[in-house]
């Protein structure tokens, strides 16, 4: 074979060989390392994307997102959503009214103290009593204690003479002991001296239940009632002492 043979038989290549040959020459193909970098790419844009998701399905982190969670002590306020009741309405300790009564009924072995500071003793830490009361009230229950979750609850209740209860809790949780609860409307208020919430019931009638909750030198107070409003509450906050 010589130079000779190679030109008689040369011919010219084909007009789409030539272009794509061009097309070729002029963008190479990528590179491993490219191609890496694209995949990288793609699922880090893909991991985000499950991520936000999540975050916006879930309800808590939806409410952050939204700034409608309040905490106070060692609850957690969470706007919208299906109303759960504070202490006082759930658990062993339950106040019960009927058309023509109400009363604190509890489940199980619930210790009484028939005062503040034998209450104290029993819970651990100081318990204030209200020097004010609206007018009518008075004392339906003893000096209630519970234990859950290492943290110990005083509750103590009144009503006045048309059935309508006021229930103190006072509450000294344990590290990190929290209770989430879901709340039509959140008021930010100031309760001796202390940030605190007034939740309002949106709801009416009979089931209505209004509270105002605070903490102060680690204690959480939770006032809840069916009638009152918050200018009353206040009042009795602002009376409870040793």
């Amino acid at each position: 074979m010589n130079d000779d043979f190679l030109t008689k038989f040369r011919k010219e290549p084909q007009p789409e060989f030539a272009a794509a040959l061009y097309q070729r020459i002029n963008n190479p193909m990528p590179t491993k390392s490219k191609h890496t970098a694209l995949r990288f790419a793609a699922l880090t844009l893909s991991l985000l994307a499950v991520l936000t998701a999540a975050i916006l399905l879930w309800p808590s982190a939806l409410a952050f997102a939204q700034g409608v969670v309040r905490q106070v002590g060692g609850y957690i306020f969470v706007q919208g959503g299906q109303p759960i009741d504070l202490k006082g309405s759930s658990g062993p300790i339950r106040v019960v009214k009927t058309l023509g009564s109400v009363s604190i009924q509890t489940i199980g072995n619930v210790p009484s103290a028939p005062n503040p500071s034998e209450a104290g003793k029993l819970a651990g830490f100081a318990v204030l009593s209200p020097s004010y009361l609206p007018a009518g009230y008075t004392a339906m229950s003893g000096w209630m204690v519970t234990s859950e979750d290492n943290s110990n609850v005083v509750t103590n209740g009144y009503k006045d003479t048309t059935n309508h209860f006021l229930i103190i809790n006072q509450w000294k949780n344990s590290q990190g002991a929290m209770q989430t609860f879901a709340k039509g409307q959140i008021v930010n208020v100031t309760v001796r001296g202390q940030t605190g919430v007034w939740l309002p019931d949106t709801a009416s009638g009979p089931a209505q239940k209004n509270a105002l909750v605070w903490e102060q030198n680690g204690i959480t107070y939770s006032l809840i009632t069916d009638s009152l409003q918050l200018d009353e509450l206040l009042k009795v906050a602002d009376s409870l002492s040793q």
